[in-house]
C-alpha cells in the first residue's frame, strides 16, 4: 500500500522580499566604495542648498530660529564630511540636512 504524502513547500520570505534595513545597508556598502567622491558631493550640494535656504530665510525676514536651524543641520553635515565620519553618518546627516532645509525653504517661499 502506497501512502501519498503532500509535502508542504517552505515559503522563505527573506528570499522574496528584502527588508528596508537590508536595502539601506546594501546602499551604504555601495557608497563606501567611492567614499571621498561622496564627501565631495555632499560638501558641494549641502553647502549650496544650505546657502540657498538661508538666503531665502533672510529675504523673507523670518525668525532667527529658522536661520539657526538651517545652519545647524547644514554645518553638522559638513563637519561629518570634513571629519571623515563613517559613511552611514555622512549619508544620514546629509539626508537630515536636505529634509530640514527643504521644509524651511518651502515655508519661506510660500
Amino acid at each position: 500500500m502506497t501512502t501519498l504524502s503532500k509535502t508542504q513547500g517552505r515559503f522563505d520570505t527573506n528570499s522574496q522580499t528584502i527588508s528596508l534595513a537590508t536595502r539601506y545597508d546594501r546602499f551604504i556598502a555601495k557608497l563606501e566604495f567611492s567614499y571621498f567622491a561622496l564627501i565631495a558631493m555632499v560638501i558641494l550640494i549641502g553647502s549650496c542648498y544650505g546657502g540657498i535656504t538661508t538666503m531665502q530665510i533672510f529675504k523673507n525676514n523670518a525668525a532667527i530660529w529658522e536661520f539657526v536651524l538651517a545652519v545647524s543641520f547644514t554645518m553638522a553635515s559638513l563637519v561629518a564630511c570634513l571629519g571623515q565620519s563613517p559613511t552611514k553618518w555622512v549619508v544620514n546627516l546629509f539626508a537630515a540636512s536636505l529634509f530640514v532645509n527643504t521644509i524651511l525653504l518651502l515655508a519661506n517661499i510660500l
